[in-house]
């Protein structure tokens, strides 16, 4: 059941979140399948990664008010529940059709390789240190980042998010990782050679910064309310400022952005920071922007079937463009994939999430007799 936009916890479900979420997952997969004017879509990925991150963050801090601490085995459980089981058949699918989809858009050939980086998360790293191209494998790549964050956030998280004072120093952390991560990859950043963008662009340290940015809103965030520093006005602020930095940053954005690593190390961390002061914002105030996000068919979409349709476009491409080439071909993988969307989010994602609250709901205790 969706709660107000004034909800006690930007971790509460927020339609207006989800609408952002389905809006951002359809201009990715219209980017990918060569929609005409979208190369700013690539903007999408770093707003993803700071939603993803502001609230997994909001989801601890909850946790520490109810608990007093982060169940850190639950915690983890809960999002391997959510997370592997729609990429676990995806995998299996995908090994099937690999006569059909191997091999698409230059990638490997080898399925074992290709699996086995999907399955381990390290798709990411394949790409940015080895060169391997996964082909309709490569939306995991973004999923391998934000999955290798989460092995030491959470963790981190639990120490220190119990112990009021030492979350400054979270903070420190977590704005080193916002601007030293993409500075890091500076030595390394080299035009691509060839049409994909450069080895860069893939490395761990330029999309942890901004999860870290989410988790740096999450946090300054709570701090605000908890002390009655932030109102409907700073939200409303929030909101505009951080959507009108996002749109000056797509329209900045050149055509040529994959040969260039500089706009690649400061646009998508830039991006990712503006997006989580503009989560920050559309999750606690009720403005135009938020309604309009909130519209019931686009946040179910993004409730329910974005995770999907991010998952599978490609597959859908792979199997059409040979067949149907040119725009006609394009447009129509497009809306094969959104309802292979929907349908991923039916037949998946709804039952392992009933699944998931089955697991982990909690065990009554017993009444004294």
């Amino acid at each position: 059941m969706d709660v107000p936009l004034h909800a006690s916890r930007i971790s509460d479900r927020i339609s207006a979140l989800d609408g952002l979420r389905a809006l951002l997952a359809i201009a990715i997969s219209a980017y990918h399948m060569g929609a005409p004017g979208l190369q700013s879509a690539v903007l999408a990925l770093p707003v993803f990664y700071a939603l993803s991150g502001t609230l997994i963050t909001s989801l601890l801090l909850a946790e520490v008010r109810r608990h007093r601490r982060v169940r850190l085995g639950r915690f983890v459980l809960n999002r391997l529940l959510r997370i592997a089981p729609p990429v676990l058949v995806l995998t299996a699918v995908v090994a099937l059709l690999w006569p059909w989809v191997g091999g698409y858009g230059g990638s490997t050939t080898d399925l074992g390789l290709a699996a086995g980086l999907a399955l381990t998360w390290t798709t990411n790293l394949g790409r940015a240190y080895f060169g391997i191209h996964q082909g309709v494998f490569d939306p995991l790549w973004s999923l391998s980042a934000e999955e290798q964050f989460y092995v030491f956030w959470p963790a981190l998280a639990a120490l220190m998010l119990p112990v009021v004072r030492r979350r400054h120093v979270l903070l420190w952390i977590l704005g080193g990782i916002v601007l030293l991560g993409p500075l890091s990859c500076i030595p390394f950043a080299t035009p691509s050679p060839d049409a994909g963008p450069s080895a860069v662009y893939y490395a761990p340290p330029v999309s942890m910064s901004s999860l870290a940015s989410g988790c740096f809103a999450a946090l300054v965030l709570d701090h605000l309310r908890q002390r009655e520093r932030w109102s409907a006005r700073a939200g409303r602020i929030a909101t505009w400022g951080g959507l009108g930095s996002l749109v000056t940053l797509a329209l900045l954005m050149p055509s040529q952005w994959k040969s260039d690593p500089v706009v690649i190390l400061g646009a998508v961390p830039a991006a990712g920071f503006v997006a989580a002061v503009f989560i920050a914002g559309l999750g606690t105030a009720d403005t135009a922007a938020a309604r309009v996000l909130a519209w019931r068919p686009l946040a179910w979409f993004g409730a329910r079937a974005s995770y999907s349709l991010y998952l599978w476009h490609l597959v859908v491409l792979a199997l059409i463009e040979p067949r149907i080439d040119g725009v006609l071909g394009r447009a129509i993988a497009l809306g094969v994939a959104l309802v292979v969307g929907v349908l991923g989010g039916v037949l998946v994602e709804v039952p392992t999430d009933r699944l998931r609250r089955r697991v982990l709901r909690p065990t009554p205790r017993p009444v004294p007799a």
